[in-house]
């Protein structure tokens, strides 16, 4: 059940929810890796691209914001290696950067155009949409979960014998016991925490060993192809459907996007119908064979 880190350009999707609702001082240092820093005005610099829509994203999960600097740090570390080897400066590199720029231009000016006004969804259309898709908001049962994790490696058992022994002594903290042994960097850096998973989300054959438990007792070691997983019960949730008021900011963000994606579809269709299309069969299929013939060694 080791936790996994979300691809950086994911979390550079949401980042920018951070702007508004976490305001911080420009010169503040927000955290390090190596010898790069990430500031507030790193901070507000991803921010400023992104659209209304992911700003509510982190809104949202403002627990988000600690993956996101961690996110941000290893593209500037990646960045500062980058420009250290001149990588931009090749030819086919400044090209892939100039169309990455257009299709930023692109893509944001189309979701401007098609934002969905301020007022939508109304109330009547957010009733309707949770009467719709009640059923299918129904939410499994979940649990909070640390976890103190030991590879199958040479070592493994004795490590895992010292961490038995240790867990056995009187007064023993899961949480420090974890952030000193388990061998899962990203979940033993939060005392082990994994945070909330679904009963579907479990590895399968954890699911027993989880049900088991009682709130904040520890499992017995339990083996998968990876290694060991002692696990620590610290909440549950039984089944339940969220109310419309918990439903609500999930049922909007739904709505809006999918309103967006219309307006898009509508804006397009009439940029079509308002500018004639053309395109010469014959001389695109002679400009690819140019192309295949240059790229050959």
């Amino acid at each position: 059940m080791k936790t996994s880190v979300p691809s950086i350009l994911k979390w550079l999707l949401v980042i920018h929810a951070a702007s508004a609702a976490f305001p911080v001082k420009a010169e503040e240092t927000l955290g390090r890796l190596g010898s790069v820093e990430l500031t507030a005005d790193d901070l507000r610099s991803s921010i400023q691209s992104l659209s209304p829509t992911q700003v509510d994203s982190l809104k949202a999960d403002p627990s988000l914001l600690e993956q996101v600097a961690r996110t941000s740090l290893v593209q500037k570390l990646i960045l500062h290696e980058a420009a250290e080897k001149k990588w931009d400066s090749q030819p086919h590199i400044a090209a892939r950067v100039e169309r990455a720029r257009q299709s930023a231009i692109t893509e944001s000016y189309l979701e401007s155009v098609a934002e969905p006004p301020a007022g939508y969804p109304s109330e009547n259309e957010v009733k309707a949409a949770y009467s719709e898709v009640r059923d299918s908001l129904r939410v499994p049962p979940s649990f909070r979960l640390a976890q103190i994790f030991i590879a199958d490696a040479p070592d493994g058992e004795r490590r895992l014998a010292l961490v038995n022994e240790l867990l056995a002594a009187p007064g023993a903290d899961f949480g420090k016991l974890a952030a000193e042994h388990s061998q899962e960097p990203l979940s033993a850096s939060r005392g082990g925490e994994i945070g909330w998973l679904t009963e579907s989300e479990i590895e399968p054959s954890l699911r027993e060993v989880v049900a088991g438990l009682k709130l904040f007792a520890v499992s017995r070691p339990a083996r998968l192809k990876d290694g060991w997983h002692v696990l620590k019960l610290l909440d549950a949730r039984a089944s339940h459907t969220p109310t419309l008021e918990q439903a609500r900011p999930q049922l909007i963000r739904r709505l809006r996007q999918e309103k967006l994606r219309t307006n898009s579809q509508a804006y397009l269709a009439g940029l079509l119908r308002r500018h004639t299309l053309h395109i010469n069969v014959s001389a695109l299929g002679a400009a690819l064979s140019r192309e295949i013939q240059d790229s050959r060694p």
